[in-house]
């Protein structure tokens, strides 16, 4: 009964060690807690749960073969996830959720059931959080960087994906296998993207964009794939635009009229001393 006891607490920790972390910041249109399948699917009663045990009711969204079956779900969680509707064919049982928030921050279960035993596939511990970093510059500045950092000596494999977020996810630079892969970034960034030669060893992953313009201002997330975990950062970027030259020509003028005015004031004053000494001249 003992050993029984030890292998049981042995066999939790091991399970808890091994969640996959995905983090998102808070306003997101959506987070993908990740969940793929390969062994053999039940034919009778095939269900796949994604639970959260700190809640009452724990579901969080239950898939059968013919659809999802929500009446058991958690209020919270209302009109705010889904799954692929090939799950059962994919065997990706990935759980889209909606406009995540601070309080979706915990541990999640997906599991898969023929209706009389239950097998966890996946733990996901998520964390939404609230930090964003603003960058401001001026169009016409030759680059900006946009600031992503994690731990240093990432593995080998891992991979970044820069992306605006604004934009339907457009693909604004990617790194994976130890070099960058452009072959899906948006032409609007074609040769204006670089991110530093030793990333992996020092963690700093940050992003530099060259010739910012105005229409490059908005949310960018930069997504770190790092063994199973998925850790998000995101950057808001606001250019502005460069001095108007009609704004220049006022500040000229009111130069101008600044030091014209001293000019004056001071020949004024020394013409009437001039005058006050021909008045007393005898």
């Amino acid at each position: 009964m003992k050993m029984f006891v030890v292998f049981v607490i042995l066999l939790h920790v091991s399970q808890h060690a091994l969640a996959v972390v995905v983090e998102v910041n808070e306003g997101e249109r959506s987070v993908l807690l990740p969940c793929l399948f390969s062994g053999p699917i039940p034919e009778d009663n095939a269900t796949v749960m994604w639970n959260r045990s700190d809640l009452h009711p724990k579901s969080v969204h239950l898939r059968r073969a013919g659809g999802d079956d929500l009446r058991g779900q958690n209020q919270r969680y209302k009109e705010r996830t889904s799954m692929n509707r090939y799950a059962f064919i994919t065997k990706d049982f990935s759980l889209t959720l909606r406009k995540p928030t601070k309080t979706d921050s915990g541990n999640y279960t997906c599991s898969i059931s023929n209706g009389r035993q239950e097998r966890p596939l996946r733990d996901i511990q998520l964390k939404v959080k609230d930090q964003q970093v603003e960058v401001k510059v001026r169009e016409g500045s030759h680059s900006v960087i946009l600031p992503c950092k994690t731990t240093p000596d990432l593995p080998e494999d891992t991979t970044v994906e820069w992306t605006r977020s604004d934009l339907g996810l457009m693909t604004v630079h990617v790194y994976a296998n130890g070099n960058d892969n452009l072959m899906t970034q948006d032409e609007v960034y074609r040769d204006r993207t670089k991110m530093n030669e030793d990333l992996l060893r020092t963690g700093d992953l940050s992003l530099t964009l060259k010739q910012p313009t105005v229409r490059d201002s908005g949310g960018y997330i930069c997504t770190i794939y790092r063994d199973k975990d998925i850790l998000t950062q995101k950057v808001v970027l606001q250019v502005k635009e460069p001095f108007p030259s009609w704004a220049k020509a006022v500040l000229v003028l009111l130069v101008v009229l600044g030091v014209s005015g001293g000019l004056l004031f001071y020949f004024r004053h020394y013409f009437m001393s001039g005058e006050c000494l021909l008045l007393h001249y005898p």
